[in-house]
């Protein structure tokens, strides 16, 4: 297949990848990430918002609708589901239908367990259409899988989210809209990663979203799960490989810099943030002021203007061959820097200022 048969061409995490492109150079908003609940039955135990099935349902279905009518002002093109589990949010189809209705493109980001619900999948590749669907499946190993989710349902849990992937193609989800979620721990670094990137492509022709297990937002978790960044260029160059052969590295990120910089997220507690895992309050809250003031008025760190000159890139970054994808994680350099816009020292491509001279 050609590079246009994939409409998420190089982890853009969006179907009309060129006119997110255009959105980055403009320093607009294209993907509004709404964590519309944390309720999730996977119980990962590195999950950074420590989803279980009861957790708190998230933003008011009355807020949630203001704030789908708040992007469509602001001209944001998609709205990023997100959760825990989005899909065991009790509406979660009626605002998805509320959001196609206004004219935004749903993207779903799922466990994948719901999807193996024949109903649930056909609905969500309904109100999905021009958009895609993520699911997250770190292994197909059982006992890896126990290890990493507590034991909890793990074989019956690998059956679930594959049944899911199925039902959703079927149900008419081209697998180029499609994602699968890794996150990168050291019992997936013995090849168990990458056997799954190569998986997913070559079973369904589906894509990987490599996301870096960080222990400083997964305190409950053992450093231990921590890559090396030998690991780390292993892995995510092995995911260069397979999913981007013709096109530069995003390095250690799981999207682009065209994503990282023009989304931002609503956490399920109302709080602005640039990046789902990332907490702080730095940029106010929705229950507090509108979307439209609070995006107006931290929009220079909050999707990054300045890197739109790679000359302000930090480190070796501005130099880098593959800063025309990458810009280094942002939620790296946030909990490893203490500021989103410092290096990101999880990059095996990266050499600090005082390196570089010497």
């Amino acid at each position: 297949m050609s590079k246009e048969d994939f409409p998420m061409a190089h982890a853009g995490m969006a179907t009309e990848v060129e006119l997110q492109e255009k959105y980055y150079k403009q320093g607009k908003v294209f993907i509004l990430q709404i964590e519309s609940t944390l309720r999730c039955g996977q119980l990962c135990n590195y999950c950074y918002a420590d989803s279980k099935p009861l957790s708190s349902e998230g933003l008011s279905s009355v807020k949630i609708k203001e704030i789908l009518d708040s992007a469509v002002c602001m001209d944001i093109k998609m709205i990023d589901w997100l959760g825990g589990d989005p899909l065991l949010r009790a509406d979660w189809y009626d605002l998805c239908k509320y959001a196609s209705k206004i004219g935004l493109i749903n993207n779903i980001w799922t466990s994948g367990i719901p999807l193996a619900n024949m109903e649930i999948a056909r609905k969500a590749v309904e109100v999905s259409k021009d958009g895609f669907i993520s699911t997250h499946l770190d292994t197909l190993d059982p006992d890896i899988y126990e290890q990493l989710h507590g034991g909890i349902n793990s074989s019956n849990n690998i059956r679930l989210i594959l049944k899911g992937i199925k039902n959703a193609i079927v149900a008419g989800k081209s697998p180029q809209s499609m994602v699968n979620c890794i996150t990168y721990t050291t019992p997936l670094a013995d090849g168990d990663a990458k056997a799954m990137i190569s998986y997913m492509q070559e079973k369904f022709g589906i894509k990987t979203c490599l996301t870096l297990f960080n222990p400083v937002i997964h305190r409950n978790v053992d450093s231990s799960w921590e890559p090396t960044i030998e690991q780390i260029k292993d892995a995510f160059e092995h995911r260069d490989a397979i999913n981007y052969p013709d096109d530069p590295s995003c390095g250690a990120m799981d999207v682009s810099k065209f994503y990282c910089a023009t989304s931002i997220c609503v956490k399920a507690d109302g709080w602005i943030v640039p990046c789902s895992v990332i907490t702080t309050k730095e940029f106010g809250n929705v229950l507090d002021e509108k979307l439209e003031t609070l995006i107006e008025r931290n929009k220079r760190r909050l999707i990054f203007l300045d890197f739109r000159d790679s000359e302000n890139l930090p480190g070796n970054c501005s130099h880098c061959e593959n800063n025309s994808y990458c810009f280094g994680c942002r939620s790296s350099a946030f909990y490893y820097e203490g500021d989103i816009m410092a290096s990101d020292p999880k990059c095996y491509q990266f050499k600090s200022d005082k390196l570089k001279e010497m």
